[in-house]
Order: structure tokens, then sequence, then C-alpha cells
């Protein structure tokens, strides 16, 4: 149906081009101008365009619908294996799809990179999970948050957990500034938060990649020697590759509290109008048990004390 609906944008706003460009065309005589031609051509480039792109002319939310692009970054976005489309952002992008079910919605997989370079460009797609860094105002309207990232982690190999202790009191700006020898990787686009963030700005590292999985089987072949990632995911992974226990969770003198995510949209007018209708949403939804039990899933007891103290406080306070 949201196809259906941006054809019909489409075609109106090519007919108007093409209706003016007859108009021209019978006032000149039985052969097109060249003017008119020319309004056809544009108009036809203009549909190519839109289409390419994933753009419609302005349109509310509701007669648009949404596309939420989502890639495997279990346990928040779970693609395969008997736990498929139950991890949490999965279930809150399907809460958000029942409450708002006058949207047409539709999902679309796609590398995180992809994403970011989408909304980027405009294209009518949104994201549950994404972190709000100044930068990325720039392109993308976001919601209230909802849900924690937390806690951030040294990901080591298990074999490797005393070697990484003896460098007591551990530190992330140590590591990247005076440990290069030691090779870790980042996703591509990927916000940390803002004191995890300067740091990879200030002392990049030189792998990157472009899912989950990918990085976590690097670890445990040995081509890294650690990770900074979460420690849910880093559980998670090590399960799925048949290995758990595999890794060991180290923290480290720059850890982080923890990390709100948010929907993400494009910076159009379009995106505004999703976002305000999902924030509608969420200020309903959060305060209830159902939804905690949501952002609690996956996470360690031990850790549980600090993510609810972060969701009444600093969380359903924040915009």
């Amino acid at each position: 149906m949201m196809f259906r609906d941006f054809a019909s944008s489409v075609s109106a706003l090519v007919g108007r081009h093409s209706s003016r460009a007859a108009r021209l065309a019978r006032v000149a005589g039985p052969s097109p101008s060249r003017r008119g031609l020319r309004l056809r051509a544009g108009a036809a480039s203009l549909a190519t365009l839109l289409v390419g792109a994933g753009l419609a002319p302005s349109a509310s939310a509701e007669e648009a619908g949404v596309t939420w692009a989502i890639y495997d970054a279990a346990p928040f976005m779970i693609a395969d294996g008997p736990n498929r489309d139950r991890g949490i952002f999965d279930q809150i992008r399907h809460l958000l799809d029942a409450r708002l079910a006058d949207i047409p919605h539709q999902t679309l997989s796609a590398p995180f990179p992809r994403i970011v370079t989408s909304l980027k460009a405009g294209a009518q797609w949104c994201f549950v999970g994404g972190v709000k860094t100044p930068e990325r105002e720039d392109f993308a309207y976001f919601s209230l948050p909802v849900a924690l990232f937390y806690p951030l982690r040294l990901v080591v190999p298990a074999e490797e957990r005393q070697k990484f202790a003896a460098m007591a009191p551990l530190s992330l700006r140590h590591l990247l500034e005076e440990r290069p020898d030691l090779r870790t990787s980042m996703l591509r686009n990927r916000s940390l938060g803002p004191v995890i963030d300067d740091l990879l700005r200030r002392f990049p590292p030189p792998e990157t990649h472009s899912d989950f999985p990918e990085a976590f089987r690097m670890l445990l072949n040995r081509r890294l020697d650690y990770l900074i990632d979460y420690a849910n995911i880093a559980t998670y992974n090590a399960d799925l590759l048949g290995r758990p226990g595999a890794f060991a969770m180290l923290p480290f003198e720059e850890r982080p509290e923890p990390v709100f995510s948010r929907v993400m949209c494009a910076r159009t007018p379009w995106g505004r109008a999703f976002i305000d209708r999902v924030d509608a949403v969420l200020r309903e939804a959060r305060p209830m048990a159902d939804y905690r039990a949501i952002v609690e899933a996956w996470s360690a007891p031990e850790d549980l004390p600090t993510i609810r103290a972060a969701y009444d406080g600093a969380f359903l306070a924040s915009e």
C-alpha cells in the first residue's frame, strides 16, 4: 500500500509537469516545442530520481507509510534462529506498528552504514536503536529514548583475560594510543556515547566492520585482540557461534553511563510527522511494566540495578 500511495503521488507530480508541457505544445503548433520536450524529460527524470531515492513529495506519515530498516544486531535485532524477530528493538518496533496501525509499514534489511547513508539522502526509512549525536541531528530526527545500551565492556577471548587484567587499571585510551599492536575494530557509523566517540575520533582503529557476527568471529579466530561492546551483545554472539563463555567482559576506566537508543528517521517533514506519532505512543507505553520487561530482556542480573535506576531517572525524564 505504501508504494501504491507513493506511485500515485509521483504520477500526479509528473502529470502536472506533462500537462504544462502539453499546453505549451498546443500553443506552438502540432509539433512539440523544445521547451515542452524539456519539461516532459525533466518530469520523467524527477520521477525516476524520487523513486530511486525512496522519496515522495510531501506527504503525511499516514499517507506515505514507513520502511523500518533493520540489521542483525542480536539481542537488539535478531535476524535468525529460535529468537528471530524477538530482540529488544524488534519488540519495540512491533509495539509501534500495533499502536500506529493506520500507518502502512514494511521492513528492509540493510547494513548499518547503508542505513545512515540512506537517511542522509532523505529516504523514507526509520530505524529503532539510533543514538542521538550532534552530527546525526544534521540529517535525522530522533524520538524519545526507547531503550538502554549498558554496560559497555572490553570484550576479549576468555583465554586472554589475565593478559588484559595485568594492565590494570585498564584504560581504553591507553589501549588505543599506546598499544596499536593490540588489534580492535569498530562498526562503521556507530555511536557509543560522547566519551567513547571522542576517544575513537582521536585514536581511530584501523579496522572497521559492517555487522556484529563478523566482528565476533574475527575475535574468536584471533584476528582481533579485543572489541569495545555491550555485554549482552557479546554474550549473545558467543552463544550464536556455538561457543558460550568464549569471551570475557572487562570494565575499563572510561566506562560510560547507560546510553539511550531512539527511533531515528530522516530529517524531512515526513520524518518529523512520524517521530511525533512515535513519541505519543512512547509517552504512554514506557512507564508500563510490559515495556520495561522488553528493555530489560537479555540483561545480566548484576546489571539490572543500574539499568533500573537510569530508567526511572534520566530515561523517563529525557526528551
